[in-house]
């Protein structure tokens, strides 16, 4: 494999299927050697399910993962973006956003009409979320839940003054 080659892809929505791939090139690339790997991101977000064994899979590997916002890191993707275990960075004109767990209630007259979760539920994915808003901002889940509002728009100079990134990947301007 050549060096800088080691590249994985999350683009659109984020769902099972792209975390089974996702995990999957992870794993294998794993496999392969302890050199980094570069996670480009460019996605509005999706699943917590998906992105929680994405996130898993780059915490339980020997690599270092290096995560790149190359436009959008949004909802789960920013959470991605977040979870990097080697350097965190966005193009200059990326746009992030964090935002809480919601649940939009569907009409009920529609056949994949799923009932709201209940409380406990509810409250295991606050916990889960707060937890890594906490632990990948340095912080703790405390600080996770008083600090960060309901929706959190961001520049890239408010990503990295909030530590979401560890640097800013400015466009070539000749």
């Amino acid at each position: 494999m050549v060096a800088g080659k080691r590249r994985v892809f999350i683009f659109g929505d984020i769902n099972a299927a792209l975390a089974e791939r996702v995990v999957g090139q992870l794993l294998d690339f794993a496999e392969e050697s302890t050199e980094s790997i570069d996670v480009l991101i460019n996605s509005v977000g999706g699943d917590v399910e998906a992105a929680c064994a994405i996130i898993n899979a780059m915490h339980g590997i020997p690599c270092k993962v290096n995560t790149v916002c190359m436009g959008f890191a949004q909802s789960a993707a920013c959470i991605i973006l977040m979870a990097g275990t080697g350097v965190r960075t966005a193009f200059e004109n990326s746009v992030l956003l964090i935002h809480r767990m919601v649940w939009e209630d569907p009409p009920e007259d529609t056949e994949d009409y799923l009932p709201p979760p209940d409380e406990k539920y509810v409250e295991l994915c606050r916990r889960l979320e707060n937890a890594f808003l906490g632990r990948f901002l340095n912080h703790d889940a405390l600080w996770a839940e008083k600090s960060i509002p309901t929706a959190l728009d961001m520049s890239t100079d408010d990503a990295l003054r909030l530590g979401v990134i560890d640097g800013v990947i400015f466009l070539d301007r000749h």
